[in-house]
Order: C-alpha cells, then sequence, then structure tokens
C-alpha cells in the first residue's frame, strides 16, 4: 500500500490544529527533503500566526470575531492542503520524506506519548545583553522553542522563536534595561506543551 499523509487535520479542533501545524513548521525548518516546500515556509508560518491572533481574541460568544477566527482558519488549512499535494507528489511514497515533513501519514502507528507539563522554567540574565533559558527535560519532546517577546504580554505579543534539540538555549544581543518574557515549548510527536512565562530584565 502507497503511503500517503493523513487528512484528518481537516476535521480537527483548534487544539490539536495549533500542534500539527507547529510540528509541521518545526519539520520543515532546514529540511534536507523539502529545501523550498510549496507553499513556502514562512507563507504557513504567517497563516498559522494570523489564526493564533485571531483565536486568541475570539473568546466564546463574540459571533464576530469567532467568524474573523474560522476565516484564518479555513487560510491555514488550504495551505495545509496544498503543502500534502507538494509532499506526496516530492516524496513519491518514501516513508522516510513523508515522516520529515511533520504530518500524520497513513499506515503509520501514531506516537502517542503523552508530554508531562513543564512545571519551571529558569532564566539566567548575569551577562550584559544575554539571557540563558533552561527546562528540564521532557520525555518524548523532539525539539524545544525557546522564545521570548517585551513585555508586558498581549494578544499582540510577537514572541521571537529559537527552536533547538536541547532544552537550553541562550540569547544573545537582547535590548539592556528591558524587561522581557521567556517561555519554552517542548514539541513531540503530536503534543506540545508550554512552560509558565517568566520575567526579566536585562543587563
Amino acid at each position: 500500500m502507497k503511503l500517503r499523509i493523513k487528512t484528518t487535520y481537516k476535521h480537527s479542533g483548534d487544539a490539536k490544529l495549533n500542534m500539527l501545524t507547529l510540528r509541521i513548521l518545526e519539520s520543515l525548518k532546514d529540511n534536507p527533503y523539502f529545501p523550498n516546500p510549496t507553499p513556502a515556509r514562512s507563507e504557513l508560518e504567517k497563516a498559522f500566526q494570523e489564526f493564533q491572533l485571531a483565536a486568541s481574541v475570539a473568546g466564546r460568544f463574540d459571533r464576530t470575531r469567532v467568524s474573523a477566527k474560522n476565516d484564518k482558519k479555513v487560510i491555514l488549512l488550504q495551505l495545509l492542503s496544498d503543502l500534502v499535494a507538494y509532499v506526496e507528489a516530492t516524496s513519491l511514497g518514501d516513508k522516510t520524506m513523508l515522516l520529515s515533513s511533520g504530518f500524520d501519514i497513513t499506515g503509520i502507528k501514531s506516537d502517542t506519548t503523552t508530554l508531562q507539563p513543564i512545571k519551571t522554567l529558569t532564566v539566567e540574565t548575569n551577562a550584559a545583553g544575554q539571557a540563558i533559558t533552561r527546562v528540564n527535560r521532557v520525555s518524548g519532546a523532539r525539539s524545544y522553542v525557546h522564545q521570548y517577546t517585551s513585555d508586558p504580554i498581549t494578544s499582540d505579543s510577537v514572541w521571537v522563536s529559537e527552536t533547538s534539540t536541547e532544552r537550553q538555549h541562550t540569547f544573545n544581543n537582547l535590548p539592556s534595561v528591558t524587561k522581557c518574557w521567556f517561555r519554552v515549548i517542548a514539541v513531540g510527536r503530536r503534543q506540545s506543551v508550554y512552560s509558565p512565562p517568566v520575567a526579566r530584565v536585562i543587563q
């Protein structure tokens, strides 16, 4: 049987769609199998951020904002469908290539490892313009997304992200005498978990 990408994401809730898209974005970063994906990774990332922002302000009873969020979701789903077509056409059923895309695949048993919550985030700011983020190892995590944003945290906050396979990361050239918030996302096969945000004043 020819391996194909599962399209059940089209009917997923917002939380599952967020996790899948985040995993795909991380998987496509510097992916040698898909160096120039169609649509481009940057286009998918932009649509994902707009969907997340719309979802964060939608609420449960504001019909206008919920409708706007759903419009952004349609755009994101269409880009994912276009990406599915590209990945399948490029991989020609190759298992390794398909798996490297971050999508779920038919005929492959999914990893159902449940990631444990990140309870503590340590942030060291002992050097000028520098911050070191560190969390305990999360069993089942494939990568860690280290992020920071300027104070205060709002629905419009833009988080600067650095992805690594390491649970510790060093940010350099941060603005001095500025309060920043930090967090870490552990990304697994089918799940991601966030650390609590931590604020520090950069030296």
